[in-house]
């Protein structure tokens, strides 16, 4: 079942006609969404449309245009990015194998748990700014070790070193910390995901407590009244 409350009613409405769309058989949502519709940990707002197969972006952009009132503002090789209503929309070509079978859920295509980890490491080695992937790996430890996740990366970019997205897990000088976060059942800490992920690079071979569990189990340790040793008085 998809937790279809961390995108908004139009968003999921939009996904759900492209996913209904035989034009876009071939491609599958990742990315944030794609996440946060399968653990249900933040919201998300925009619709990233990967393939592994070729497509023409002009034609692509004008049967948005006719059919979705597409706005493009991108187009090079095989991407193209744009907006429908508000709503940011990227089809892009990933030309990577796919780690384990895609999920198909309510009529939505989703890459999988794997794949969208090897993406958010690959994101965070080449670029390293985006707040979100490193809140992403944060959350995706309470399903997957940091282990099964390189070893994830290393099956989808074989010609890559995985040392580079270890790297990059622990450096975060480049971050952008103005990115809006709206986590769900958890007030945003930063302390709290950079805690996790270096706990994640000591013990590579674990998966982890949910971080909305342990955010829960420590508020409600907090909240609990101390009783005070009753004194004993003086035997008569």
């Amino acid at each position: 079942m998809l937790h279809t409350q961390t995108v908004e009613a139009g968003t999921y409405a939009l996904l759900k006609s492209i996913m209904n769309d035989s034009t876009f058989s071939g491609f599958a949502l990742a990315g944030g969404t794609a996440l946060s519709l399968l653990i249900g940990h933040r919201k998300s707002i925009d619709l990233d449309l990967f393939t592994t197969k070729e497509f023409n972006p002009v034609q692509l952009e004008q049967y948005l245009q006719k059919n979705y009132t597409f706005k493009g503002d991108f187009l090079e090789g095989y991407s193209l990015k744009g907006e429908v209503n508000g709503i940011k929309l990227d089809f892009i070509r990933h030309d990577y194998p796919d780690v384990e079978p895609r999920i198909q859920e309510d009529g939505v295509r989703l890459y999988g748990l794997k794949d969208i980890a090897a993406m958010k490491l690959s994101a965070i080695g080449d670029n390293g700014t985006r707040l979100k992937d490193f809140i992403d790996v944060a959350y995706l430890s309470g399903y997957l070790s940091l282990k099964e996740m390189l070893t994830a990366f290393e099956a989808k970019y074989p010609q890559t070193n995985p040392y580079r997205a270890l790297k990059g897990l622990n450096y975060y000088d480049d971050i952008r910390f103005s990115e809006r976060i709206n986590l769900l059942g958890k007030d945003f800490r930063w302390e709290d995901i950079a805690a996790r992920l270096t706990d994640m690079t000591r013990e590579e071979n674990k998966r982890f407590p949910h971080l909305k569990e342990e955010a829960a189990g420590k508020e409600k340790k907090l909240q609990q009244p101390v009783i005070q040793p009753r004194k004993r008085g003086r035997r008569m």
